[in-house]
């Protein structure tokens, strides 16, 4: 159906002009509250943006299941992003509506000063109406008038001055049909111009404005399309990390070691203390093994040796047993000897621990080591 506003606003009273202008003033109100309705819904999709941000910060992250709470919290701050970029694709909507409104008020201010001309013949038509109208009731009050006379047989002095009013008013009657018949000319003329003018308008208007929805709905229709996309996304993830997969995850992520631990026995054989009485001379670092060879004491002028023995320490320049347990192999087993140099301060032994007061309690710890030793090599061997 093809619409033509030269059609539709016409009538008695003349109003359509009225009714035309006052719409396209509407549509500056409508622009207005479609603006402040895109300014709300954008402060919507950002409160939505920073809930989703504070929603996707409480998610977890331990255990075996935080392969998927990652994922869980990647979507939702894939969402959170989608939502902030609608709030700026829409607010750079509402600002063209902005700018648009401002453009109609200016427009609407020419439209006021080119339909001013048709504004005043619609003004002069209903005025002249107006008057029309009451020179009709006039010439129809003075005929009514003079039917009566007629009626009453009024004398025909009465009738002759009735009839002269009636005539009176049928002159000014016709006056004023003529004048109005020339103003209704020229503002059908005006009034069709006006009418096609502001349908153009309107035209424009409803155009510009279902561009902006147009936007809008694209707008919305991408984002949602994008959510769509991540939530297809957070489901196929989901599918692909698998009870058997996050395990994995997990296992090389907080692996403590592949192999089990061994004990052997040389671990269970505690590491004997080396005692060195002359500081200058380097000690030799010595390891206990299953079979350890033994010196028998020599007596010399210069060097005194020691032999710890596993029942404790001898004594320095004592005589130390040189039989010891045969191992398998029928060689000897002893304790591990420690030369001992010649000092000054040797012949007295309160000098001694003096000069060296830890050196005694280091021979008792060698003397217990070496017990410990013993026994456990014994305990082996029977076994």
């Amino acid at each position: 159906m093809n619409v033509d506003f030269s059609d539709y606003f016409w009538g008695d009273k003349n109003t359509g002009f009225d009714v035309l202008y006052h719409n396209m003033k509407h549509g500056l109100l409508a622009s207005k509250e479609l603006s402040d309705f895109f300014r709300e819904r954008a402060n919507i999709e950002e409160n939505n943006s920073k809930l989703f941000g504070k929603l996707a910060k409480q998610s977890g992250g331990s255990g075996t299941f935080s392969p998927l709470w990652h994922v869980l919290r990647k979507s939702i701050e894939n969402i959170a992003a989608t939502h902030l970029n609608l709030m700026h694709k829409v607010n750079d909507l509402v600002k063209d509506i902005c700018k648009y409104t401002e453009e109609m008020q200016k427009k609407h201010k020419l439209v006021k000063e080119e339909q001013g001309p048709t504004l005043e013949i619609v003004q002069t038509i209903q005025s002249t109406t107006l008057v029309l109208q009451k020179a009709k009731d006039v010439y129809q009050q003075k005929c009514e008038e003079l039917d009566k006379l007629k009626r009453d047989n009024a004398s025909a002095k009465d009738l002759e001055k009735a009839e002269i009013k009636v005539k009176k008013a049928q002159e000014d009657f016709k006056t004023i049909m003529d004048k109005y018949s020339l103003v209704k000319e020229d503002f059908e003329k005006r009034m069709s111009i006006s009418c096609k003018y502001f349908q153009q308008v309107e035209e424009a208007h409803l155009k510009q404005m279902k561009e902006f929805l147009n936007s809008y709905t694209e707008v919305i229709e991408k984002n949602h399309e994008q959510i769509g996309k991540y939530y297809l996304e957070f489901k196929r993830q989901c599918l692909e990390l698998t009870i058997d997969n996050l395990l994995e995850q997990f296992v090389r992520s907080k692996y403590t070691g592949l192999e089990k631990p061994v004990l052997s026995r040389e671990d269970l054989i505690p590491p004997l203390p080396l005692v060195n009485l002359n500081p200058t001379e380097p000690v030799a670092e010595v390891k206990p093994s299953m079979s350890v060879e033994t010196k028998p004491p020599k007596r010399e002028g210069s060097n005194k040796e020691a032999v710890l023995s596993p029942q404790g320490f001898s004594g320095v320049g004592q005589g130390m047993p040189t039989s010891a347990p045969s191992s398998p192999n029928n060689s000897p087993l002893a304790a591990p000897v420690i030369t001992l140099s010649r000092n000054p301060l040797r012949n007295s032994k309160c000098k001694v621990q003096q000069l060296y007061p830890s050196l005694f309690e280091c021979i008792r710890l060698y003397c217990s080591h070496a017990k410990s030793w013993f026994q456990i090599y014994f305990v082996s061997r029977n076994s």
